[in-house]
């Protein structure tokens, strides 16, 4: 039964390889190359795709949650009173659930007292001041080379310590614009090393809330899900 083994699994090859090359040609000839001077003839390869979910934006507003608006001075909810502002509302809220995340990471509670406080002077060093800095658009280098766009200027406050987290912090600014930000290129690759040598996790806020919450002890056994 080897041989026979074998052999199938040999034919097995010879189709799949045969099929791969008349995967775009079925004559069996050689697809012609593409011509790079056509690149983009037929469709915009800069165009930015809008994100959205129409259904979920559906099923919120269905829900009436732009049917009130937060009052500063009372620090309540009041009803909205005409359609112009449920709309108000309802793009307030739209921004809002588009806006990325700010970058936060926190540092481990078993990191040596000596070596925390580096870590929080190197921090400090880093991103402990207000700056401005200068982000490439959306899109890549090319891009904005093409199109003749200009760096988008930013000012970012300085990272705050998240009080109900020992040594946790937040930025002001969101992961893909340290990336896309030369002047932060030290602090990013600094926040690397540090992660992948265990002494700092990067986690968003949100998630580091539940064990606050929790409280768990030693001996306890949590049981998370995600969703």
């Amino acid at each position: 039964s080897s041989p026979l083994l074998f052999q199938e699994i040999a034919a097995m090859g010879r189709n799949w390889k045969r099929n791969q090359k008349n995967k775009y040609n079925r004559s069996g000839k050689q697809p012609k190359p593409a011509d790079p001077s056509k690149y983009g003839e037929h469709k915009d390869p800069y165009k930015l795709i809008a994100g959205g979910n129409f259904k979920l934006e559906a099923y919120y507003a269905y829900q009436g949650i732009h049917e009130h608006v937060f009052d500063s001075e009372s620090e309540t909810f009041l009803e909205c009173q005409s359609d112009e502002q449920r709309e108000k509302e309802r793009v307030k809220w739209l921004e809002s659930m588009k806006s990325i995340l700010p970058a936060s990471f926190r540092i481990g509670r078993d990191v040596d007292g000596v070596l925390r406080e580096r870590l929080k002077k190197e921090l400090e060093s880093y991103v402990g001041n207000k700056m401005e800095i200068e982000v490439i658009p959306k899109g890549g280098e090319r891009r904005t080379r093409e199109l003749n766009l200009k760096p988008e200027v930013k000012m970012i406050a300085p990272a705050k310590n998240i009080t109900f987290i020992p040594h946790a912090y937040q930025l002001n600014l969101d992961r893909q614009t340290i990336r896309r930000n030369v002047s932060l290129n030290p602090f990013h690759e600094w926040l690397k090393v540090q992660t992948e040598a265990g002494f700092i996790t990067r986690q968003e806020t949100v998630s580091m809330i539940p064990p606050v919450v929790l409280d768990p002890e030693r001996h306890h056994t949590v049981l998370g899900t995600i969703i």
